[in-house]
């Protein structure tokens, strides 16, 4: 993909404007679902405030007992009924059709129950007119004293304000006590058939009692239910509500870490991508200057430094082609120089060497002369006078052959002419020219050389100039009683 550097930018902004647009459209879900929430716990909320309407008016009911308290349960369980009736299909999906069902029919059970127990309390006030009726009957018969000894006036009393505290009461104790006042009459012998309209009359309030208990627990039992339904879906919202806050807090949060750690990163990445090839560019210009002309900018984007990169390689280029131009037209100039110096060089050293080996030659001829003129008479001359004379004619002889050679060296530089050279000579004359540094040296000489000649294209003077320089700088580089050995092998393969 080619960017171009806008691109990049362009790339390094919406990133994070994403990350937070994401966010931002995350977080407006999750508000919006608290706000849905919080409807439904304002429903449920409604509803638990109409059902503790109705356990208030529940409660005062069971207390007076009379119509005035049923109508107000009745209108209060009405008012709850058409608040439950009044909520949408979406919110009974979202609250839960198990609870809104169990909600339904503990209110549609709770009129029946209500109204059945305002006729068992109609009937507990006839029961208990017939028990006070009885009661009062009782104790006028007791009173006659026809009755069992053991059926006493004060027992009969007793017994009666048992009665009353049960009325009055309803609690366990005050029943134990009546339920055995009762079977104490029932046991009494003989049996008192006057006391049994009266014992009937209890057993019916107590079955009344009962019935009325069972009734109560069933109508509280069905308020709990919807306490504990509406409480419940509460409760649920309110959960929801706090895990979508909860995650409405982790999202801001997690979108602002990534804002903080891939923003700055981003940033950096961006600038890092525009910067990096300019940078590289004043890298590379830098050591031109220095003077390494062989460096090119890279080309890795495609982007505007794309066009400035090539364009610079191109000046570059150019600028080596004119550098290596000059460059080859400075060793030419060099080497013409060098040509020129070593020329004049050869010409001076020809020079001298010419004027030394005619100053050398006469008095050589001179020595050897004289020397030659008293061999003739070594009649009159010793052994050792004419062993003496031997040697100073063969060393005479000596030096013309150096004298020789080097004017054969001095002649043979003054050409530069590439042509068939015999090696094996060239080597033998350059060994001559080095053989007083061996012998001064104490030096050893190891020729293995071929007789014949072997012959290869060159330069005379060149060839004997570079054998000279290579056995001198050998003798230099030995210690005393050194030995050099110089070897020549033809080339069998190549023969040209």
């Amino acid at each position: 993909m080619h960017l171009k550097i806008w691109h990049k930018m362009i790339i390094g902004i919406a990133i994070p404007s994403f990350i937070v647009l994401i966010g931002g459209l995350l977080t407006y879900g999750y508000i919006s679902n608290v706000q849905k929430r919080q409807g439904y716990v304002q429903i449920a909320d409604d509803i638990n405030n109409h059902v503790l309407e109705v356990r208030r008016n529940e409660k005062n009911f069971f207390h007076f007992k009379n119509a005035r308290y049923l109508d107000n349960l009745h209108k209060a369980i009405s008012v709850l009924d058409n608040s439950i009736n009044n909520i949408s299909l979406q919110a009974i999906e979202e609250i839960g059709k198990e609870d809104f069902s169990l909600m339904q029919e503990s209110v549609r059970k709770y009129p029946d129950l209500v109204n059945k127990l305002y006729e068992n309390y109609r009937q507990e006030t006839k029961v208990t007119e017939k028990v006070r009726t009885e009661g009062r009957k009782l104790e006028g018969f007791v009173a006659g004293g026809e009755h069992a000894k053991e059926l006493t006036t004060s027992f009969i009393l007793h017994l009666r304000l048992t009665e009353k505290n049960y009325m009055l009461f309803r609690d366990r104790e005050s029943f134990n006590k009546l339920n055995s006042g009762l079977l104490q009459i029932k046991n009494m012998t003989p049996f008192c058939y006057e006391c049994t309209p009266y014992i009937d009359a209890i057993f019916d309030l107590f079955a009344t009692y009962k019935k009325s208990d069972l009734l109560i627990n069933e109508i509280q039992a069905s308020g709990n239910r919807l306490e504990e339904v509406t409480g419940r879906i509460a409760l649920k919202e309110r959960e929801r509500i706090d895990a979508f806050i909860t995650k409405t807090k982790r999202l801001l949060l997690a979108a602002l870490i990534l804002l903080c750690t891939l923003g700055p990163l981003l940033v950096y990445k961006t600038a890092t991508y525009i910067v990096a090839p300019i940078k590289r560019l004043a890298r590379i210009t830098k050591n031109i200057a220095d003077g390494d002309t062989s460096l090119r900018a890279p080309i890795r984007e495609h982007d505007e430094t794309y066009y400035l990169a090539t364009s610079f390689n191109m000046m570059l280029d150019r600028l080596q082609a004119t550098y290596d131009s000059l460059e080859k037209s400075m060793e030419l100039l060099n080497e013409k120089q060098a040509q020129l110096v070593e020329s004049e060089k050869r010409a001076s050293l020809g020079l001298l060497v010419s004027g030394v080996a005619h100053e050398l030659n006469n008095p050589l001829n001179n020595i050897s002369l004289i020397a030659e003129r008293m061999a003739e008479e070594r009649e009159d001359l010793s052994m050792e006078e004419v062993k003496g004379l031997n040697n100073i004619l063969r060393q005479c002889e000596r030096a013309k052959h150096i004298v020789d050679s080097l004017l054969d060296f001095a002649r043979a530089r003054k050409s530069t002419v590439m042509e068939k050279q015999d090696i094996v000579h060239i080597i033998k004359e350059s060994v001559n020219l080095v053989d007083n540094q061996l012998r001064i040296n104490n030096m050893d000489l190891a020729l293995d050389i071929p007789d014949t000649p072997v012959f290869i294209k060159g330069n005379h003077s060149k060839l004997e100039q570079i054998f000279v320089s290579i056995f001198t700088n050998a003798i230099q580089a030995m210690k005393d009683n050194g030995k050099l050995t110089v070897s020549l092998m033809p080339d069998t393969e190549n023969k040209n």
